[in-house]
Parts: structure tokens; C-alpha cells; sequence
């Protein structure tokens, strides 16, 4: 069944100022549901095509019932395919000159536009690695977003990065962000409901003490609190034990469905 899918474009900060919003409506509404918003991770491409990682979990969201909004921060181009397996390159030709204010200005603009269009105040933010890392500080800093989440997810997201991976913290806004201290500091914060962390064994990016540690930061009873380990699972929730698969996506959608209401 076709999920019907809403477009709509709030204002961005860099590039060519835009920051689309997709939003996922079930054709039938489970009753209490929320809006989930997606936030994507640095230099991710969001949208409803088929194949697109979050454009994939929201239609799996939509399909139990849930509302769900795919975000995409602004940048200079969006032309990914041209770039192939060229991720660096691609980061510098769409986002040299962007910094970690600007990206998490669109993180909080792209979720503030979801909420105004479904017009609830029922709202899970879930933010993939460096999309997670804006959720934290946005829920835990003042200057974030104007509601209260009802709660949040993370995928993939520490708060200091392995440092094997660490070459990646010269790209353009991975190279002005915040030190883990500030994060630690917002997860301590957090002003939320509840807290799901689904975390890939296999992640080659964060370390699994660091995204237990955001987590176990927040001050919320542990009842309210979830860490997930998915076994073989990547950093980007794409593939098990190196074999592409969507699995894991369903997994989250899952887990994801059960814990929102």
C-alpha cells in the first residue's frame, strides 16, 4: 500500500537555504500515535525515494500506524549519485564552509516545521549519529526545540568518536563540533519522556561506552530508558555482518512501534 507523502520546505542556514521536509501519513492512524521526525546523520541525504534509508524506516513507521517526517539539512548541492563511493569528496563539494551551529539550526528548523504541519505536540525526535548528537543538545540546551519531546531515539550516536575514525573530524561540520563535555553536559538535561539508543556491534565510528555513557546521563528512571545492541549490525544500520540488508531497519521500526505508545 502507498504511503502518502507530504513535501514542504522549511528555512536553512547555509547553501541553498533550504531544508526539506517529507512527511509520512498512515492511511490509518493508530489512535494516540506521534509524529517521529528523522534527523540524519553529517552529510546523510534524506528523502521519500525508494531505497533511501530514512525515507525506508518512515514508510515501515507509517505502515504501524505512525506519522513520520524525513528531514534534510541545507547544503550547496544535492546531486549524491554524482559523487558515487566518494563520500569525502562529496562532503566538501555540498558542505565546505558549513559549521555544527549552522547544520544543528537546521536539525531544530526542519523537526519545529514537521511538528507545525501534523499539529501535535506528541513528538519523538530520532536522530542517526551526528542527526542524534543535535537531538541531544536541542532537547538538553536552552535554544533547542520549543516543545518537550514525548521522546527520543538515537541511532548509532556516542559522545566522543573512535579514534580510528577520527580522520573524519576534518570534514567541513564534523570539524567544528562541540567537545563531548558539552553533549555529556546536555544529556544530563535531557528533557524527555523516555530514551531508546540502538546501537550496531560492528560500529566502527563510536565506541559502545560512549553511546551507553549519553545515555545513562540522562536523567530519567532506567524503566524509561532503553540501550540496544544490535548484533553485526554497522555504524549506519545498513548492513549485518558486511552483507547489505534491511533488516536492521525493520528491527528498529519494530522496537520503534512498541515503544512510542
Amino acid at each position: 500500500m502507498k504511503i502518502p507523502v507530504e513535501s514542504i520546505t522549511a528555512k536553512g542556514t547555509f547553501g541553498d537555504g533550504e531544508v526539506p521536509v517529507h512527511i509520512f501519513r498512515p492511511r490509518a492512524q493508530n489512535p494516540g500515535s506521534p509524529l517521529v521526525v528523522l534527523l540524519h546523520g553529517v552529510h546523510g541525504c534524506a528523502g521519500p525515494e525508494p531505497g533511501n534509508k530514512y525515507g525506508e524506516l518512515a514508510r515501515m513507521l507509517s505502515s504501524a500506524g505512525i506519522t513520520c517526517a524525513v528531514t534534510e539539512t541545507s547544503r550547496t548541492r544535492r546531486d549524491r549519485e554524482t559523487f558515487g563511493t566518494d563520500r569525502e569528496g562529496w562532503a566538501r563539494a555540498a558542505f565546505t564552509g558549513k559549521t555544527f551551529l549552522e547544520d544543528h539550526a537546521d536539525a531544530i528548523a526542519g523537526t519545529e516545521a514537521a511538528a507545525a504541519a501534523v499539529g501535535t505536540n506528541n513528538i519523538w525526535v530520532f536522530g542517526f549519529s551526528l542527526g542524534g548528537i543535535h537531538t541531544v543538545l536541542a532537547s538538553g540546551e536552552k535554544g533547542g526545540f520549543s516543545f518537550k519531546p514525548s521522546g527520543i531515539a538515537l541511532g548509532g550516536v556516542g559522545s566522543i568518536i573512535n579514534p580510528e575514525a577520527s580522520s573524519s573530524l576534518s570534514l567541513p561540520i564534523l570539524e567544528t563540533v562541540p567537545p563531548e563535555k558539552t553533549l555529556i553536559e546536555a544529556a544530563a538535561r535531557l528533557r524527555t519522556g523516555k530514551v531508546v539508543s540502538f546501537y550496531g556491534s560492528l560500529d566502527a565510528t563510536f565506541p559502545e561506552d560512549s553511546c551507553r555513557r549519553l545515555v545513562e546521563a540522562v536523567p530519567l528512571p532506567c524503566e524509561r530508558k532503553r540501550f540496544i545492541v544490535m548484533e553485526g549490525v554497522d555504524h549506519a544500520f545498513r548492513s549485518i555482518r558486511g552483507i547489505p540488508s534491511i533488516k536492521p531497519l525493520e528491527m528498529i521500526s519494530r522496537v520503534m512501534a512498541l515503544s512510542v505508545f
